[in-house]
């Protein structure tokens, strides 16, 4: 397999390493153990003013890259190299396809999905806490969600192959959109276990706070353990890391249980999350791809709760205990049953077992070899 790996480079490096990146590196590396040679185009965001405009306007969300910038870079990499197998990251520079395809008519051309940007527009629209749910930025939305369905569905249809996700949700969201064929890369671990020395009662997250499934979901479930709190005198102490400063400021300052610590660097999280006696993900929908938080738990090794959306794109072999159903109510329950001692050492094996069961890079790096 002579590959070709297609790049914005903000994608793959920042100066606050996110999602994007990390799910980025991990697609390379798979593709890079997969194939016998790697070669590799960087594409970059068009600034041309008709490009700008469209962007300004939000007239749809694949108007980032204008495939007649890299047409001679391409056809200098059919001269130099020929790829057999061209993989595009991320599902934003779908519009290079028709491009790729006659360049190179023989190669399988393939996108590596971080995940349905329609799902996140989808709540924005019709959920009861979506952002754009009244008036006429519900009209606008709508416009610009069916425009993006539109997109996404030609292309495939069209000029790609084969899609990469990490989930089997998304495998049935890209059949449905017109994929040909489909490769589930589950989210692989990379163990760095802590030493845990949790806190009793102390809870936390790590995210994007103003991202809408966070935002959400955070309010959710504060709402929830107020509630247990004034009924049960439960003690929690949930701690938020990540930014922006406003929405961790609101949520303390509306909750008493609720301390900001705003965005740490990697060392200070490390020393944080090892005195947590669970790191939450709480997802309540199908938004957009797998959650790279937790990940995040499974590598340090701490216990976690999570829900069937949050699950998305991980092997969690035997940790049902952990899953609850898509509700600030059985999420919370879940906490409080687990900040038991005996639970939460339970929880710590399952989370063990996780690591040590995960999927490798190598053995997705097979089964890509083997598919395709």
């Amino acid at each position: 397999m002579r590959s070709l790996f297609i790049f914005d480079p903000s994608d793959m490096n920042a100066r606050v390493v996110g999602g994007v990146q990390l799910c980025s590196q991990e697609f390379l590396k798979i593709v890079q153990a997969a194939s016998n040679s790697v070669d590799y185009l960087e594409v970059k965001v068009c600034r041309q003013l008709f490009w700008r405009v469209r962007r300004k306007l939000n007239l749809g969300a694949y108007l980032w890259y204008n495939p007649n910038e890299v047409r001679a870079k391409l056809i200098a990499k059919k001269i130099e190299y020929a790829p057999t197998h061209i993989f595009i990251n991320k599902s934003e520079l779908i519009r290079l396809t028709p491009l790729l395809r006659s360049v190179f008519p023989e190669a399988q051309i393939g996108l590596m999905s971080h995940g349905n940007q329609s799902g996140d527009d989808l709540y924005e629209i019709s959920g009861a806490r979506g952002a754009r749910n009244r008036g006429l930025r519900t009209f606008m939305a709508t416009l610009k969600i069916g425009q993006d369905l539109v997109t996404e569905s030609w292309f495939r249809h069209r000029y790609v192959d084969f899609v990469c996700v990490m989930s089997e949700e998304e495998s049935v969201l890209e059949r449905w959109l017109g994929c040909k064929s489909t490769v589930v890369l589950p989210r692989t671990i990379t163990n760095r276990t802590l030493s845990w020395q949790p806190v009793v009662g102390r809870i936390g997250f790590v995210g994007t706070l103003n991202h809408t499934p966070n935002k959400v979901a955070l309010d959710l479930i504060c709402e929830e353990i107020a509630k247990k709190s004034t009924l049960e005198e439960i003690k929690v102490e949930l701690r938020l890391v990540g930014k922006p400063e406003s929405e961790g400021l609101r949520l303390a300052s509306s909750y008493s249980f609720v301390k900001y610590l705003g965005a740490l660097n990697d060392e200070d999280l490390e020393s944080e999350v090892s005195s947590w006696s669970l790191f939450l993900n709480p997802i309540f929908w199908l938004s957009r791809g797998a959650s790279m938080k937790l990940g995040q738990a499974i590598s340090f090794g701490i216990p976690f709760v999570t829900t069937q959306s949050g699950k998305r794109g991980y092997v969690l072999e035997g940790a049902e205990f952990l899953i609850t159903s898509d509700n600030p109510q059985d999420f919370v329950a879940r906490v409080v049953e687990l900040m038991n001692d005996d639970q939460n050492i339970k929880a710590k094996a399952l989370v063990e077992n996780i690591q040590i069961t995960s999927p490798t890079v190598q053995s997705l790096a097979n089964l890509v070899a083997r598919v395709l």
